[in-house]
């Protein structure tokens, strides 16, 4: 939960019997429907770590969040098994990147400051070759760019964007404008959505984690690097429900405003919320089909549900609309 102001819609207890707190969820739950925070070494691609992962932890399935480069470093989340489905909740979410480019001539800092901040804003960018999209101009936001220091032909700098901004073309953009060209030497990405480098572990660190737990027993490792899924939407809105609407909704049932005891202000009509159980578990994301104000005093479906994460059952049939 975040610093946002909650409203209650109606007060209401949780059955201690049905369900968990995601932090004291069972380590064997969290492999099954989890994802770590890898910090992705220069080199592999992207879909390399995810297969690491899967083999390394007996995994049926892993799956990455947001496509890094093999000369990329820097936050990879990796889903694991069923906790690749949380996907929708970080792919999609404002990345930060820090990156070094060499160019053929010098130019003075002050220049190179001003021809960045320039493309702060919104910007037509055509992927690059090499891209796994569809090669066709887009709109991208650069919400900040800054420049942090100059040395020789080298420069580097910070971004802060739009999911699907590629830095490679924005270095093209830049050299176009400085009248040089110019090449990326790195490229690390510093934050994703929430997540920050201080979030990250090793391939190794997990790695270690899990066999150390499998060998005597010990958990405290293997929780700091396995995350529950519900810490993939810390950052997006919550609506709370009742104990008696969670099987409903983790059927697929769209959520009505009367099943909802909590929620966070300043939720827009069409923005994409998480349904969270009054222990913190998510059960779903959806569409919100009201305001904060509204789903606080009117009737009707509040949420048009369209990921569900929790099983059925594990709360019981007590439905109320």
């Amino acid at each position: 939960m975040n610093s946002e102001t909650w409203y209650t819609r109606e007060e209401a207890e949780t059955d201690p019997s049905f369900g968990s707190i995601p932090e004291k969820r069972p380590v064997e739950k969290l492999l099954e429907q989890g994802f770590v925070i890898i910090d992705k070494p220069f080199g592999p691609t992207s879909n390399q770590i995810s297969y690491w992962v899967k083999e390394e932890l007996n995994l049926k399935k892993a799956g990455h969040f947001g496509t890094l480069d093999p000369n990329a470093t820097g936050i990879l989340p990796v889903g694991l098994s069923s906790g690749t489905r949380i996907n929708p909740a970080l792919s999609n979410a404002d990345k930060e990147y820090v990156f070094e480019a060499e160019m053929s001539e010098e130019r003075p800092e002050e220049e190179i400051r001003e021809v960045l901040k320039d493309f702060e804003g919104i910007n037509d960018q055509v992927p690059p070759e090499k891209s796994a999209v569809k090669r066709e101009e887009r709109q991208r936001e650069v919400y900040e760019i800054e420049l942090i220091e100059t040395e020789g032909k080298k420069f580097l700098a910070r971004v802060k964007c739009e999911s699907g901004f590629y830095v490679r073309v924005l270095i093209d953009q830049v050299s176009e404008e400085l009248d040089v060209e110019a090449e990326m030497e790195e490229l690390r990405r510093t934050m994703q959505g929430h997540l920050t480098e201080e979030d990250m572990t090793t391939l190794q660190q997990v790695v270690d984690a899990y066999h150390f737990y499998k060998k005597d027993g010990n958990e405290e490792a293997l929780r700091e690097a396995v995350h529950p899924i519900e810490r993939a939407v810390t950052g997006m809105k919550k609506v709370v429900i009742k104990d008696s609407a969670v099987n409903a909704v983790a059927n697929g049932s769209d959520l009505g405003a009367s099943g909802i005891s909590k929620l966070q202000d300043n939720i827009k009509k069409d923005e994409t919320v998480a349904v969270a159980t009054l222990k913190g578990e998510l059960i779903a994301l959806g569409e919100a089909l009201m305001t904060s104000e509204q789903m606080y005093d009117q009737k009707g479906t509040a949420v048009e549900v369209n990921n569900v994460y929790m099983d059925p059952g594990i709360y019981p049939k007590r439905w109320k609309q």
